[in-house]
């Protein structure tokens, strides 16, 4: 779902804080809210300015992170478990023969006040509301929510107006989905926020306005961060009755990433923090050990692995990566360990060893996948057998990397190792989200640093990054998400095998047969599997890391420290 290219933002300490400088408690001027325990505001750090709040359109995490606190879709996974839960849909129930999926809505569910309604009121969402967000998806063809639910649907291919045969709203509260043949990720896409019920007033009018726990307005979206206010309307309480969310506001504050973002979490001004440089940790742990073991105590470090892979993608439909010969030459001569270890200083769950799909989908099988060994005896002979002995005659590569200084230090020893072990010369670019989206869609670049948070905790999400039948027949129309071109009918047949089969063993069986062969052919090179360092505030409570970097902040409080962990 989300493709990953950090791009730093320079900021100082100075960086005036949204909302950090607040109690961490108070009372809620919310007469609704008994629960008076966490009425502050939450600080998060991005390093990005998110790219859209428009859920269809959603590709990148910062955008992510913010959507979901204001859109909502049918269902919701789980925190703690990636368990799928209801949210708008209250239940639902499948045909015997997996084709219909009829859902029952959730009554007093309303849309955010904005005055793209009648009467600045929110009015209830229905099925109505539905129908017309999966009619937006399907005429929204360039769209990621497109590419989501491509062939899914019955009757939406074609879709321009009018009504899709397999889309209907029985009433106000019931909507029914029928599907040309069985789908294992219906559900799950249901729950991306890609696929977020929206009002057709907030689209017509070009507001942000969704169902979710906190609201979006403009006068809090600034060039410092992007504030968003807790819904007095929402939809949720808690056991005790008490209107959610507890918190007041949430807040995402532009800094740069890694050691400034740290040093403003010490400070107090930031109550979570992810992607902690790994040479920190230690320095973090051993200076203030009392911190993290004594009772009360400051702050909770956790370290989680992540469903995320970064990648090299190299693009097969030109030269000289349309030889299978060279791609595996290439994989065999990066030393993956070394980058893991040297560069990114450990901050990895483990060097990508194995095939595209990372270890954290719980029972995929991803150690049994061979991946290519760093052999450079094998990665010159294959060179050679190409018709590049010792590099003679091969092209310079244009190889790009996000903007930010990870990438670029990762970019720079892929080119230092290729040009020592195989003699190729390769010319480095740093390139901005855009840029890579604009070259990528002519065929410009060979070779792109890139990586892949899955937006469904499930192995089918990365091998769509390789199905052949999102690969446009010119190499000057965007291929995405499948940006190296690679086109296998054997793979292709796994995967669309993969999407229809719903048992869950039969289809990883399906998966693991197709990630092999990308890891035998080589159209992207795993180069390591994400973990993420979090570093926690202990007056956040409630709050729970997960491998989908889903930040579900319901049910979050912020709680008055004691005097003996005051800072």
């Amino acid at each position: 779902m989300k493709k990953i290219v950090l791009s730093f933002v320079v900021a100082s300490l100075s960086l005036l804080v949204a909302c950090g400088d607040q109690e961490q408690s108070g009372t809620t001027n919310d007469p609704q809210n008994t629960n008076s325990a966490s009425s502050a505001c939450l600080d998060f750090a991005i390093a990005e300015k998110y790219n859209t709040l428009d859920p269809l359109k959603v590709t990148s995490i910062t955008a992510f992170h913010i959507t979901s606190q204001v859109y909502e879709p049918l269902l919701r996974f789980n925190e703690k478990d990636l368990s799928l839960q209801p949210l708008i849909a209250d239940s639902w129930v499948i045909s015997d023969d997996n084709l219909v999926y009829t859902f029952a809505l959730k009554r007093g569910v309303f849309f955010h006040d904005n005055p793209c309604f009648k009467d600045g009121k929110g009015r209830e969402l229905k099925a109505s509301d539905v129908v017309y967000t999966f009619k937006r998806i399907y005429s929204e063809k360039t769209s990621y929510g497109y590419s989501l639910f491509k062939g899914i649907l019955k009757g939406a291919e074609d879709y321009a107006e009018g009504e899709i045969v397999g889309l209907k709203a029985i009433d106000d509260y019931n909507v029914e989905f029928t599907l040309n043949k069985p789908s294992s990720l219906f559900l799950n896409i249901l729950a991306a926020v890609n696929s977020a019920i929206i009002p057709k007033e907030a689209v017509d009018a070009g507001a942000f306005v969704g169902s979710g726990p906190f609201t979006y307005s403009k006068e809090d979206d600034t060039e410092q961060a992007i504030k968003l206010i807790r819904n007095p309307n929402y939809h949720l309480s808690d056991k005790q009755g008490n209107k959610l969310p507890y918190i007041e506001a949430v807040a995402y504050n532009y800094a740069k990433s890694g050691q400034a973002q740290l040093d403003l979490f010490m400070d107090d001004k930031l109550d979570i923090i992810t992607g902690i440089p790994p040479e920190s940790i230690k320095d973090i742990v051993e200076s203030q050990i009392s911190d993290f073991q004594d009772k009360p105590t400051k702050y909770v470090l956790g370290r989680y692995p992540e469903i995320m892979t970064s990648y090299l993608s190299l693009n097969t439909a030109t030269e000289p990566f349309n030889n299978i010969k060279v791609r595996q030459a290439i994989g065999m001569a990066i030393d993956k360990a070394k980058i893991v270890d040297n560069v990114l200083k450990g901050e990895a769950y483990g060097a990508g060893e194995n095939g595209i799909v990372p270890s954290a989908i719980k029972g995929y099988d991803f150690s049994s996948i061979v991946g290519l060994e760093n052999n450079l005896d094998k990665a010159k002979q294959l060179l050679a057998d190409a018709g590049y002995p010792d590099g003679k005659g091969f092209p310079t590569i244009t190889f790009a990397t996000g903007k930010g200084n990870s990438n670029l230090r990762v970019g720079l020893e892929i080119q230092k190792q290729l040009q020592r072990n195989l003699n190729i010369n390769v010319e480095i670019s740093s390139l901005t989200r855009k840029e890579l989206k604009t070259m990528n869609g002519k065929s410009e670049l060979d070779m792109v640093l890139t990586g892949w948070l899955g937006e469904i905790p499930d192995p089918v999400t990365f091998l769509s990054l390789f199905y052949g039948d999102n690969v446009p027949s010119s190499t000057e129309d965007p291929s995405s998400p499948n940006e190296s071109r690679y086109q296998n009918k054997k793979f292709d047949a796994l995967y669309n095998e993969a999407l229809t089969t719903v048992d869950t063993q039969k289809r990883y069986e399906l998966c693991l047969s197709a990630d092999q062969i990308i890891a035998t052919e080589v159209p992207g090179v795993p180069l390591w599997y994400h973990e993420s360092y979090q570093l926690i505030q202990s007056v956040v409570k409630d709050y729970q890391p997960n491998s989908m970097n889903i930040q579900y902040l319901t049910y979050v409080k912020l709680t008055e420290p004691t005097s003996e962990a005051t800072h």
